[in-house]
């Protein structure tokens, strides 16, 4: 006679990836941070929630990312990244990271992601499981930088006849 437990054990890889799933929809509910219609994000990790995820944005052309961390150790990183997750969540794809090291509570950090166009995006942080690491930061959107004489195309001419 066949038990329950081997009948159904096909099943088990399909269950693992559901709880998975609902794992980190109920992180991402769980998150305490502001999202992108304030001027910063609140973000706090710990050895227990070790990343922070944003919520979807686009990006044309680049994206800057600027703010503060407390990583309480000068040697303690905190990585930044773009990435895309899928839609069940099974996996992730990253597009480019930047990594800060310790304490940027005087002089804020600021760095540019030059990303493809697209949509879904996601901005990571992860603090690489250290005790708390907390900070706020602001991404700009970077709609088509042009130059001075793209935007006037004029002024070229105007100062060649001076």
């Amino acid at each position: 006679m066949m038990t329950s437990s081997g009948f159904f054990c096909f099943l088990k890889p399909f269950i693992k990836k559901i709880n998975k799933f609902k794992e980190r929809l109920h992180f991402w509910n769980k998150n305490t941070g502001k999202q992108m219609g304030d001027k910063y994000i609140n973000w706090e990790l710990g050895i227990e929630r070790p990343f922070y995820l944003s919520k979807k944005f686009s990006i044309h052309q680049s994206i800057t990312i600027t703010g503060f961390q407390s990583a309480h150790g000068n040697s303690w990183p905190i990585k930044y990244s773009i990435v895309k997750i899928s839609y069940l969540g099974t996996s992730i794809k990253y597009f480019d990271s930047v990594i800060f090291f310790g304490d940027y509570l005087e002089n804020e950090f600021k760095h540019t992601f030059h990303i493809p166009n697209g949509s879904d995006y996601q901005l990571e942080i992860f603090n690489y499981y250290h005790y708390h690491t907390c900070g706020k930061l602001q991404i700009l959107q970077n709609d088509n930088e042009l130059t001075d004489t793209e935007k006037n195309p004029n002024k070229l001419q105007h100062s060649a006849n001076f």
